[in-house]
């Protein structure tokens, strides 16, 4: 019985003779741009093959191309497959190659597992002479496929290398710009002030749209509320359709849209940021918005998203929305340690409202009482403290971080340099003075060493001394007619912010007595920021909120 032939799917880029005993392999590199076009046209390497196999005795058949596809990365090629599949069944006798770096660059051992499986029949490669069914030419081969991976390796470590100091320099490099923003002739990134809505010049620009999107979101809307937003009032999306909920959620992450370089893949990443050797991040051109602006949107929509896996998009997770309450997230019940939440007019231990683990002391409280203790304790506290308070330092930290990250950031990259820096030092002297690394010959090297090294700190130190401390001008917070009148003027969202700035948390426990009872501060303990809490109970027990959480 005959062993039926394996026909592959691909479709041969030329049919010449379907009876003929040879086919032709031709394969070109993608090209890129600017550079020198060395390699050989797909059409003149079939011309040669053809020629090839007339001078030889053989009847061209089929033509396989792989066009576009390397030949040194583990990628699927449907020529080349195709072509090695009709030598190994025989429907052949023999597979030209224009050259051998055409047919492969991953190196000899590749080379030799196909030869290895020819058994008689023959792979010939016409500009370097060489035919597989040569014993003599069989070490050349797999001397010239080597040197192909060599080549491959060296170019892509160029290519790669000029990669990385371009994206260090700030240049753009993706062939797609996001949209609100364009390329100058720099390959820096500026605000694109061209009609969002095509031949509507009196409409919002791009840019617009952009800033729109980021500060819409940042105040509290969700993303599908700004998308349709954007739809009904006929701005198309950058593909000219419609506007989806998880294109907002690229824009918010977008480092671009803050100036700043994105990182490879940056949308998977917690961090989107691209940073340098000394890792500080890069600039990309001008921002169309804040920093501080964008984190926050970024926060609004991390509080509506529940992951569900760390390859989960936002998309593919289940929302939920933010806190409605004032003190949602910051009141703790005494009893059980757990967040209250609000039910009707209340407060609540969450085993009063949806059972759960048991709680020995659940507590409750009316919420316009536990918002005006709470208030009257976050005045009284600011307002009594000194300027050098732990709490009045906190406080600011809190503020800059939450107001100019990118200050924050700064001052914490330089600062880490100065400490990698004097790391490095301290290694060099104990190789040098404890573990005796330079001795004998080694010796020489040590001077050099120490004073690329001292000068490495001092760059730091003078590097981070050039960048001014971020101040916070919190005055208004011990002031209490200002904090009474920014409080009013407030959104509920700003006052939880303003609260967060002081507040860890705040324990709340249950009330005294049977009946209705007079809700007092006693039953209120206050978490104050910059104070440290040590809880030391059995492992075996719940952990006490009351404890946790008691200044």
């Amino acid at each position: 019985m005959s062993v039926p032939t394996f026909r592959p799917m691909t479709t041969p880029f030329k049919t010449i003779d379907p009876s003929g005993d040879l086919d032709i392999y031709a394969r070109k590199s993608v090209a890129r741009k600017g550079q020198r076009d060395t390699e050989l046209s797909v059409g003149q390497q079939i011309e040669d093959g053809i020629r090839w196999a007339k001078w030889n005795g053989y009847t061209p058949r089929h033509v396989w191309v792989d066009h576009g596809i390397s030949g040194s990365k583990d990628v699927k090629r449907p020529g080349y497959d195709a072509g090695l599949n009709a030598l190994e069944t025989g429907e052949i006798k023999c597979l030209w190659s224009y050259k051998l770096d055409r047919f492969s660059r991953r190196g000899a051992l590749a080379v030799l597992t196909i030869m290895e499986r020819l058994e008689g029949r023959r792979i010939f490669f016409g500009a370097d002479n060489l035919d597989t069914s040569e014993p003599k030419d069989r070490r050349m081969i797999m001397w010239r496929a080597e040197d192909a991976k060599e080549f491959s390796d060296q170019l892509s470590d160029r290519v790669s290398d000029s990669w990385r100091y371009s994206k260090d320099q700030g240049y753009w490099l993706a062939p797609r710009v996001p949209y609100g923003l364009k390329k100058t002739k720099n390959r820096k990134l500026v605000p694109d002030n061209s009609p969002a809505i095509p031949g509507k010049a009196d409409g919002p620009t791009k840019a617009d749209v952009i800033r729109r999107i980021i500060s819409e979101i940042a105040e509290g809307a969700t993303a599908p509320t700004v998308a349709e937003e954007l739809n009904t009032e006929g701005i198309p999306c950058p593909s000219g359709g419609k506007w989806s909920p998880q294109y907002m959620y690229r824009v918010v992450k977008n480092p671009a849209y803050i100036g700043l370089q994105p990182s490879s893949k940056w949308f998977e990443r917690e961090d989107p940021i691209h940073r340098n050797a000394e890792g500080r991040r890069v600039s990309v051109g001008k921002a169309l918005v804040s920093e501080a602006l964008q984190m926050r949107a970024r926060k609004v929509v991390k509080g509506r998203t529940k992951l569900m896996g760390e390859k989960s998009t936002p998309a593919r997770r289940g929302v939920r929305s933010l806190p409605k309450h004032l003190l949602s997230g910051l009141l703790h019940c005494a009893g059980c340690g757990r967040k209250m939440v609000r039910r009707g007019m209340s407060y609540n231990c969450p085993h009063k409202t949806s059972g759960g683990r048991p709680c020995d002391a659940p507590a409750s409280v009316m919420a316009k009482y536990a918002h005006e203790f709470v208030f009257a304790a976050f005045v009284n506290r600011l307002t009594m403290s000194e300027p050098d308070d732990a709490l009045i330092l906190a406080v600011a930290t809190r503020w800059l971080a939450a107001n100019r990250p990118d200050a924050v950031s700064e001052r914490k990259e330089l600062a880490e340099s100065v400490e990698n820096a004097k790391a490095e030092l301290s290694d060099l002297l104990d190789a040098r003075y404890k573990r005796g690394e330079f001795s004998g010959p080694a010796a020489e090297y040590f001077p050099g060493l120490l004073a690329e090294a001292e000068d490495k700190v001092r760059l730091a130190e003078k590097a981070l001394s050039s960048v001014p401390e971020p101040t916070a001008d919190v005055d208004f917070l011990t002031d209490p007619e200002q904090i009474q009148e920014a409080w009013q003027a407030a959104t509920e969202e700003q006052r939880r912010g303003l609260l967060a700035l002081a507040l860890d948390g705040v324990c709340v426990r249950r009330k005294f007595g049977a009946g209705r009872t007079k809700v007092t501060a006693e039953r209120f303990h206050y978490a104050w920021a910059g104070f440290t809490r040590i809880v030391d109970l059995p492992k075996s027990e719940p952990v006490n909120a009351e404890a946790a959480l008691a200044a």
